[in-house]
């Protein structure tokens, strides 16, 4: 088995155990299809878990199904790279917020977080939540015609040129249904809950620019890299943002 499917295999099982921990009985069927898997393999991997020492309880029948038993817990939680770097991306985003409420526990999850990394990825998150900007409440103008982010291709491609410094070629269609083709350079993420946008630096224009999210069609990271520009570089058009909406 190679060692890229031996990782998938070990967070497939992750999220197998989450998942038979998160309700009291589960169908083989929905299951497989919530892990994307086959009847097949999800009953291969149930009996893999059993056979580590996981208290995996089967029972036959109409009503029955497969469960942990409910006083054991999880233990340690194991999560990959990409994941620790979205929670701590998140736990940014609450404290930005200023959230009166979920704060009590977080600095110290934090903590733990960064300990996990070396002290060189350590300075590059520091760096990546530096760049999340967050302003006022968008307008109900904004709101009216603003649709929700799901995760999908786009997203992602979008987070690891954000993440990775990466120049981003986009597909945008602006306020006036204009379709264009853009090469920019992410520099910071700029959230008017919950609108959220990329403060760029258009390198066919030369000059910065917001591009609004749930408006970019597609989006597609380059190999080549760019240097960050400083904030106050591209604080003009941010600003000029905040004031519209």
């Amino acid at each position: 088995m190679g060692k890229s499917n031996t990782y998938s295999q070990i967070d497939r099982h992750d999220q197998l155990l989450g998942l038979l921990k998160s309700a009291d009985c589960h169908k083989v069927d929905d299951l497989a299809l919530s892990l994307t898997v086959s009847r097949r393999t999800l009953l291969r991997d149930l009996d893999l878990l059993k056979q580590r020492g996981y208290p995996i309880e089967t029972e036959a029948g109409r009503g029955g199904g497969v469960r942990l038993y409910k006083h054991w817990g999880i233990g340690r939680l194991q999560l990959n790279y990409q994941e620790v770097i979205d929670l701590l991306l998140s736990i940014s985003i609450m404290e930005k917020l200023n959230s009166p409420i979920f704060l009590t526990h977080l600095n110290s999850i934090k903590h733990k977080l960064f300990a996990s990394f070396p002290t060189e990825q350590q300075a590059r998150i520091k760096k990546v939540r530096e760049r999340l900007l967050i302003g006022e409440l968008a307008s109900d103008f904004v709101t009216s015609n603003y649709k929700a982010i799901a995760s999908n291709a786009t997203t992602q491609q979008i987070s690891t040129a954000f993440f990775e410094q990466k120049i981003l070629y986009i597909e945008y269609c602006d306020e006036k249904k204009n379709h264009s083709k853009r090469c920019i350079e992410p520099h910071y993420l700029f959230l008017n809950w919950p609108v959220w946008y990329i403060l760029a630096w258009d390198i066919d224009k030369d000059a910065s620019r917001c591009f609004r999210l749930d408006r970019i069609q597609k989006a597609n990271t380059e190999k080549d890299s760019f240097r960050l520009k400083r904030a106050n570089v591209l604080m003009e058009e941010a600003e000029k943002y905040a004031k519209k909406l």
